[in-house]
């Protein structure tokens, strides 16, 4: 998983880059001191979940995040001091997945990033080489991936990466990548009504249009284009 911090004081940062580092070993954690810094990193990196000080210098906390949940679809968890509520109060209305208080406290922060990684997906109790192969999964499902090239990634033979992956997911690593695949496309078949069937299978990452189609229809009971239709009519 990859991770934005966002905090225009250095010893704020490294505390929170720690915390994530100590428990959550296999995330990737960027940091920037103000919004501008911040958008760079979006620019070339994929993030799934935002840590926004309120105060910034330049551009707030609070109008970066409305930016970034537009623009990227991204979580943002704000970092307020408790002199500075009525903040945080407006940060519940942006919809942001939650707040934390400074100083920070590990045991809070961690209850916040826990409940954030249950909600999306990234599962306790599996093998770190497990939650890696996900995080590529979740990041570069639009390329090609097999078992082989994954495994040697994570640095494990293919037969006990499949094995270990039907065993703490319930289903096999081909399932879950399609799966993923599959989810992706729903949500862009909702968010980009204007794209063609074939654009939405390139993007993610199907060999052919009718491998899409035919898949998307095995899964969902709906082809592609009758699934867009019904999001058309509701």
């Amino acid at each position: 998983m990859r991770v934005l911090i966002v905090d225009d004081e250095p010893l704020e940062l490294d505390q929170l880059a720690f915390l994530i580092a100590d428990k959550y070993p296999l995330w990737d954690v960027y940091k920037a001191e103000d919004a501008v810094q911040a958008k760079k990193i979006l620019k070339t990196k994929k993030m799934d979940l935002a840590l926004l000080d309120i105060h910034l210098p330049g551009e707030s906390g609070l109008d970066l995040c409305l930016e970034i949940k537009k623009e990227y679809k991204i979580e943002c968890i704000m970092i307020t001091a408790y002199e500075e509520f009525q903040y945080a109060k407006k940060a519940i209305r942006l919809n942001v997945f939650d707040y934390i208080v400074k100083p920070v406290i590990s045991r809070e922060f961690y209850q916040v990033l826990d409940r954030f990684t249950q909600k999306h997906g990234y599962l306790k109790g599996i093998s770190p080489f497990i939650q890696q192969v996900l995080d590529i999964i979740h990041h570069e499902y639009k390329s090609k991936l097999n078992l082989q090239e994954l495994a040697d990634r994570v640095h494990v033979s293919p037969t006990y990466l499949s094995r270990k992956f039907s065993e703490e997911l319930g289903k096999s690593f081909q399932e879950y990548l399609v799966s993923y695949r599959i989810k992706e496309a729903k949500k862009l078949l909702k968010e980009k009504p204007n794209w063609s069937i074939q654009q939405i299978s390139q993007e993610t990452g199907f060999s052919s249009l009718n491998h899409f189609s035919h898949t998307f229809k095995k899964k969902v009971q709906l082809s592609p284009r009758q699934y867009k239709e019904q999001l058309n009519h509701d």
